[in-house]
């Protein structure tokens, strides 16, 4: 493609960490690969990087907060997205719906991952429920 300027930036720390786990979403992921073949590349390449960034970061969170960090350097800063957070079992008997359904509420957008398993915005799930 002429005059095609290929832009560059640069992510990291927690907001690699959020974009990973957007990127993650079923939904995403449909659009991404609903992209035309001649992106495909590029969007594989950045997606993989931005997960390189992702554990980077998972990981220095976990040094330091495993107590190995050093007083005189500070860890990076613990971010939690939600302030009250539930699993999916609480979250299925709260809606009334099996944990498979929870799971993909959450994965939606009413939750995040964290250590493999799903925890959800408990204002966001009773919100849900009102709706509902």
């Amino acid at each position: 493609m002429s005059g095609y300027v290929r832009d560059a930036a640069v992510v990291e720390g927690a907001a690699a960490h959020i974009l990973a786990e957007l990127l993650a979403t079923p939904g995403v992921r449909r659009y991404l690969r609903s992209r035309p073949a001649t992106l495909q590349r590029d969007i594989e390449q950045a997606v993989a990087a931005i997960r390189r960034a992702a554990v980077a970061y998972e990981t220095a969170l976990v040094s330091a907060t495993s107590g190995t960090g050093n007083a005189e350097t500070p860890g990076p800063e613990i971010v939690q997205p939600f302030d009250r957070e539930i699993t999916t079992g609480e979250a299925a008997a709260l809606l009334g719906l099996s944990e498979r359904r929870a799971r993909q509420l959450a994965a939606g957008g009413m939750g995040r991952r964290a250590g493999g398993r799903w925890l959800l915005d408990r204002t966001a799930v009773e919100e849900y429920r009102r709706r509902a």
